[in-house]
């Protein structure tokens, strides 16, 4: 029913929508969530267990809320374990101006991007990096961008520039300053899976091995599993 007869066409109620079937303690809202992760992972993979889910996480953020750290140490933190994992044993600035190179690729990149020297604004980027939908697991993080109407977000004048690489980077840096394993599974959700599958960065997100393409998902997908 429409509020003042006016349609919500946003993102996040219709993600709301789609996903509230998905929560509770019931049995039946744990099944649900139990058949979300056997969508995204091959069978095998994904063995029937305990589930959380939320939705809008920031994850990030909290964290380091609750660590009560300095901004400084903050700064130190992020960009090391950013050199770590992005930087030194894996140039992902290197990779995105080679697929900026290729046709319908990014937009050239600018000097700060995907450079850990700009401390401040890498720590700025991941603090604020939301996360539509995050299912967890014992061994696994699914993070999910839910897309309507609008594209995914990109601005040259962030450090991480591309919305569904922020939010893989800013998971991966999260799971290392925990300490703990968690094996992270990227998804979409929008309206279309053959529009979301030409889009620049879900094609890199693909390239790269950090996603599968079984899962760009269509909302059709998400209802199949009420």
């Amino acid at each position: 029913m429409a509020i003042l007869g006016v349609t919500n066409r946003t993102e996040n109620w219709k993600t709301a929508q789609h996903f509230a079937p998905l929560f509770g303690d019931d049995a039946e809202a744990a099944e649900r969530r139990v058949k979300l992760g056997q969508k995204l992972l091959p069978p095998e993979d994904f063995a029937p267990e305990d589930t959380s889910l939320e939705l809008f996480w920031y994850g990030m953020r909290d964290y380091l809320n609750d660590a009560d750290l300095s901004v400084a140490a903050e700064e130190e933190g992020l960009a090391y374990h950013y050199r770590r994992l992005f930087e030194n044993s894996f140039n992902l600035r290197a990779r995105a101006e080679e697929f900026a190179a290729e046709p319908q690729g990014f937009q050239k990149l600018k000097p700060k991007n995907y450079d850990s020297s700009q401390i401040r604004s890498l720590r700025n980027n991941l603090r604020n990096t939301e996360v539509d939908i995050v299912l967890e697991s014992s061994t696994h993080l699914f993070i999910g961008e839910a897309k309507h109407e609008s594209t995914f977000g990109a601005s040259g004048g962030d450090v991480l520039t591309h919305q569904l690489i922020r939010q893989y980077v800013m998971a991966r840096i999260l799971i290392e300053m925990q300490g703990t394993f968690r094996r992270i599974v990227p998804f979409v959700v929008g309206n279309e899976a053959t529009a979301l599958l030409k889009n620049s960065q879900v094609r890199f997100m693909i390239k790269q091995g950090w996603m599968r393409e079984e899962n760009v998902l269509e909302w059709s997908d998400i209802e199949a599993l009420w």
